[in-house]
């Protein structure tokens, strides 16, 4: 695991300084070590987080032996001893242990072919001497990051947003369109990113930039139809055919040459990865939890008990509201790019937590996506049914004597599919943005939402939802999130639910989408062998913090502070009258507008750092 960047300039010499700047912008995702290589055209730059092969053979830049061929690479390739074995059958040397050597090799006999052979989280570049081209790839659902701005005849790219900064902090812009998006659903999909002219690769892409141009393409993507027959057979049926693919994919991600834990929430996606973990190890597993004292919404006592079942080795890291004050700003700030989702706050403390005991930590990431585990689902086919009812949604809105009625009410106002979804989806929503902006005629980015959900008119509503999720918000948010929080403090996180083949077995299979009581029916089946299953009939909850309080009490003066008129009206985004209107409806606790407010605070105190207090964004 580590940070990448480089610069591919046709037309002009490359500057060694501004490498050096852009490998220190990147030195938290890899403390163990950085390096540089530079010739020519191109410049690549590397930190590293020793995982596999702990020896400087598995530095990075890594070059073939003739010097031809070098990659960078960011992640895990997790199925890299079958590779191997192939490699050598075909002639090649291996000096290392390292999972990046497979790549070196892989290029040389399978050239581009080489990404879909891959199976792992990773963000890569190779340069190609002989042919004075770089290429660039990206995992397919996106679990690592990849940045990149094309200028004339230039390329920069990187693992994070500060990478720009640090190569040409002067050309940095907010892109308005983004901006809009974030606005509505708490962050930017790729392609888009909220900078302006700064695009992220999206997953399942790789891209090619030589002196002819720039090329992309999609190797893989979700389906837009079912393109075999799916059997329709129960839940017991599903559970034992996807059982063994899952468990062969925490298996495979063991595999660590330093400590190794779990993310452990007492949830079942957490709890089902770390029984698998636990039975594969043959050691105590270590794992590790949150738990808000002061909240009232804490699932330490659960995490504790599938702990203790399992024989782990268990952490709890205690949170209360006044402890975390004085961090909330810096933490929010030194995010690369700015997040509504409040879950990454405890992402970021129970990372760096877990990073004191341990450098690699499996999570239950993706469960919820793949298994229709998220309580919108739910929400969609209970609305679903109301949705064409002949009674005055809109009006009923806006008399609602609560917060819960209204939310409701206005949900069913949206009188198609669609945009329910999006509504269920959304922070702020359609019908708010022409109010908050200051300029609500902003040119969107094309409607990836709209498009996901329109392309898959052959599956059912709920299961293209859940498909359009993956394409967005699982890349947009989640992995996002992961990605930012965990390699904050040099951690790396692994997510085997997202595992490409198991990805393509839930896929066969409608019953996660449509058999009575949702797909999560199929998880609990396979907890159940493991663990009481009644531990688990419970409402879902979430890992995000216990905002709505905290913005009335102990987080007041902040959320008053990044929404106060004079510095609303200096960024130039934001309608301040109707900002000042939500913030004193959430603070008189007429209405709850956490989830919309902490959006705002994540934005502004990103800006605050990238841009500067006082910057006008519009």
């Amino acid at each position: 695991m580590c940070g990448i960047a480089g610069i591919v300039d046709f037309q002009q010499p490359l500057s060694e300084p501004v490498l050096r700047a852009m490998e220190r912008s990147l030195q938290h995702r890899g403390p163990d070590e950085g390096g540089i290589w530079a010739a020519g055209p191109a410049g690549l730059v590397h930190r590293r987080l020793r995982i596999i092969d702990l020896s400087p053979l598995g530095a990075q830049p890594m070059a073939n032996e003739d010097g031809r061929v070098r990659v960078i690479f960011n992640g895990e390739i997790y199925n890299h001893h079958q590779l191997r074995e192939e490699l050598l059958q075909l002639g090649h040397v291996f000096r290392s242990r390292s999972d990046t050597e497979v790549l070196v090799h892989g290029y040389e006999s399978w050239g581009i072919e080489l990404i879909h052979r891959l199976r792992g989280m990773f963000a890569l570049a190779i340069w190609d001497d002989a042919r004075a081209r770089l290429l660039l790839a990206r995992d397919r659902l996106g679990k690592k990051p990849l940045f990149y701005r094309l200028e004339a005849g230039r390329l920069i790219f990187g693992s994070e947003l500060d990478v720009f900064k640090a190569a040409a902090p002067e050309s940095l812009r907010l892109s308005q369109a983004a901006f809009r998006e974030y606005l509505e659903y708490g962050y930017v999909a790729a392609p888009a990113t909220i900078l302006e002219g700064i695009r992220r690769l999206p997953p399942g892409s790789l891209a090619l930039w030589d002196r002819t141009g720039w090329k992309a393409e999609r190797y893989w993507a979700l389906p837009t139809a079912p393109n075999q027959p799916r059997s329709a057979s129960d839940a017991e049926a599903a559970a034992k055919a996807l059982e063994p693919v899952l468990r062969d994919a925490v298996a495979c991600r063991l595999e660590s040459d330093v400590p190794l834990g779990c993310f452990l929430s007492g949830g079942v996606d957490s709890s089902l990865v770390a029984a698998l973990a636990a039975e594969n190890l043959g050691r105590p597993l270590q794992t590790y939890t949150v738990d808000f004292q002061d909240a009232g919404q804490s699932e330490a006592a659960h995490a504790r008990q599938v702990a203790k079942h399992l024989g782990a080795d268990h952490h709890e890291l205690p949170v209360r509201a006044k402890t975390l004050v004085g961090e909330f700003e810096s933490i929010l700030s030194n995010a690369s790019e700015p997040l509504g989702d409040d879950s990454y706050v405890p992402t970021f403390l129970i990372s760096r937590e877990t990073r004191r005991f341990v450098t690699v930590a499996l999570s239950g990431d993706g469960g919820d996506e793949l298994f229709g585990g998220y309580a919108k689902y739910g929400q969609f086919l209970t609305a679903r049914t109301w949705l064409n009812a002949p009674l005055p949604w809109r009006w009923l809105a806006r008399v609602a004597p609560n917060d819960t009625l209204h939310k409701r009410s206005a949900a069913l106002a949206t009188a198609r599919p669609l945009e329910l979804a999006r509504w269920l989806s959304s922070l702020w929503k359609r019908d708010d943005l022409p109010r908050i902006l200051a300029h609500p005629s902003a040119t969107a980015e094309p409607d990836l939402f709209e498009q996901g959900w329109n392309e898959r008119g052959a599956y059912p509503e709920l299961e293209r939802w859940m498909l359009t999720d993956m394409e967005t918000y699982l890349e947009g948010d989640i992995l996002m999130k992961v990605d930012r929080a965990s390699m904050a403090v040099a951690l790396e996180a692994r997510s085997p639910f997202l595992d490409a083949v198991l990805v393509d077995e839930v896929l066969r299979w409608p019953a996660h989408a449509v058999l009575p009581g949702g797909g999560k029916t199929i998880l609990k089946r396979m907890l159940a062998r493991r663990l009481p299953i009644e531990w688990f009939n419970r409402p879902k909850q979430g890992f995000g913090m216990p905002a709505a309080e905290w913005f009335r009490g102990e987080l007041r003066d902040v959320l008053l502070r990044c929404t106060n008129r004079t510095r609303t009206r200096q960024r130039g985004l934001l309608n301040p009258d109707c900002l000042e209107s939500v913030v004193q409806a959430h603070l008189s606790k007429r209405r709850n507008f956490a989830r919309k407010l902490y959006a705002v605070v994540a934005f502004e105190l990103w800006a605050e750092r990238f841009f500067g207090a006082g910057a006008a964004l519009a």
